[in-house]
């Protein structure tokens, strides 16, 4: 296909020859081939417009399917975002709370272990005193 330049080209120089030709046979004269050749030239040059201004016009609407496509690319990226932002929050609190019941868990193993030390110290003393009770009555 010709590009809009060399068509309007081609449009026009066919019609200027055309003109040239009927003026030479006498079908028209100078004055009114002139008048002819400029509404020709005019239609030419009116006519590389229009399809200047077609091609442009494909062009825009390429663009903005392309610019739509991209905005509802990015719409689903946010919204695919936002859902991970949701996730991560919800994930965040239960490490949170689970440290948390971890602190708790571990203060209570520690106290737990506290007092079995404090038992087995109080216990350690008593079998101390009974050995020395079974010491004393061995020996006396």
């Amino acid at each position: 296909m010709l590009s809009t330049r060399r068509a309007a080209a081609t449009a026009a120089a066919v019609g200027v020859l055309a003109l040239v030709v009927l003026l030479l046979t006498g079908v028209f004269t100078l004055a009114a081939a002139a008048v002819a050749a400029a509404l020709l030239v005019s239609l030419a040059a009116l006519a590389f417009l229009v399809l200047t201004m077609r091609r442009l016009d494909g062009k825009a609407q390429r663009i903005d399917l392309r610019v739509k496509k991209n905005e509802t690319s990015h719409a689903a990226n946010a919204a695919t975002l936002k859902r991970i932002e949701t996730r991560l929050e919800e994930l965040s609190r239960a490490v949170e709370e689970s440290a948390a019941r971890r602190t708790e868990d571990l203060s209570a193993i520690l106290v737990s272990l506290g007092e079995d030390r404090v038992n087995a110290m109080a216990h350690a003393r008593e079998v101390e005193r009974l050995r020395e009770e079974v010491r004393a009555l061995g020996s006396a």
